[in-house]
């Protein structure tokens, strides 16, 4: 492992104790110093109270950091007093995801330790997995039951597309061809690797959207009102239309097989998207795929 301090991420909840404790115990026989990390939501908007004073967004900031520090500063008190490697606290405003690779990166963190959490909702979309694919050290997860799961000595957690892949994978698009490689990096930094379970739908027909797929293995199937249109196979773009339009999807795109395939959530979508060439590219892309689908309707039997 790497000599620098247990990374763990903290939400400002009470079973943060728990959190605490197994990873002083953890630190403890690795012999490692410890950071604790809280991660906050930035302020985009003022409040105004009851009283009519409005609070600006950096104000609410900074009360939300002081807040976050006392609940650190709490923590580090009770269980990591006494220990003969430092301990620090760090507040950071932004991403989970991209704040805690910051922080990993500044530090040289060797492994991080975070309470274990499952999405209602794009379950493959998970912070535990999201964080497995971006980080290029161990996770170890806590999970309800206060067990520590993903030891790396068992179960190293490796990134099984680094950056330089990712482009490449981009690069052999052929919406994305000739794109600089300055580009094929941005979109790259954007897109997270992700598996997906057979018989998964990913796009719901008259529902929203909520993320855009690159297909790089698999097979999956595109249906309207229960007519099957046609097979998906790799290299292909599935999810573009509404994430464009941010209108409800206009057909069903289920995984016939197990997939495995580069995925934006709506957030990371409009940040790759905001390049002009890009988004030019994508909504030409979207228009010829609307165009074949009518003209093959069209089409007399």
């Amino acid at each position: 492992m790497k000599s620098g301090p247990l990374l763990v991420l903290t939400d400002g909840k009470p079973d943060d104790s728990a959190l605490v404790r197994t990873a002083r115990d953890y630190a403890d026989a690795k012999g490692s110093s410890v950071t604790l990390m809280r991660v906050l939501p930035e302020a985009i908007r003022a409040y105004r109270t009851d009283s009519g004073v409005e609070i600006l967004p950096w104000q609410i900031m900074h009360m939300m950091e002081a807040d976050a520090k006392l609940h650190l500063e709490n923590l580090r008190t009770r269980f990591l007093r006494g220990r003969s490697l430092p301990s620090m606290k760090v507040v950071r405003f932004g991403r989970v995801i991209d704040e805690v690779a910051a922080q990993v990166d500044a530090d040289h963190a060797q492994a991080l330790v975070a309470r274990s959490k499952r999405a209602p909702l794009l379950s493959w979309l998970s912070r535990d997995q999201r964080l497995q694919r971006k980080l290029a050290v161990p996770i170890l997860l806590l999970d309800a039951a206060d067990r520590l799961i993903g030891d790396p000595i068992l179960n190293p957690m490796v990134m099984r597309l680094n950056q330089p892949d990712k482009v490449q994978v981009i690069r052999d698009i052929p919406v994305f061809a000739g794109l600089p490689q300055k580009k094929l990096e941005s979109i790259a930094r954007h897109l997270d690797e992700t598996e997906v379970e057979g018989g998964t739908t990913l796009v719901h027909e008259g529902h929203a959207n909520h993320a855009f797929w690159i297909v790089v293995e698999g097979e999956l199937v595109r249906t309207l009102r229960g007519k099957l249109l046609d097979r998906i196979t790799p290299p292909s773009l599935v999810g573009l239309p509404s994430m464009l339009d941010g209108q409800s999807a206009w057909a069903t795109v289920t995984t016939a097989t197990p997939i495995r395939a580069l995925v934006a959530s709506r957030e990371q979508f409009r940040v790759l998207s905001a390049d002009d060439g890009v988004a030019l590219r994508l909504w030409e892309q979207a228009g010829a795929r609307l165009r074949h689908h009518i003209r093959e309707t069209l089409m007399p039997a």
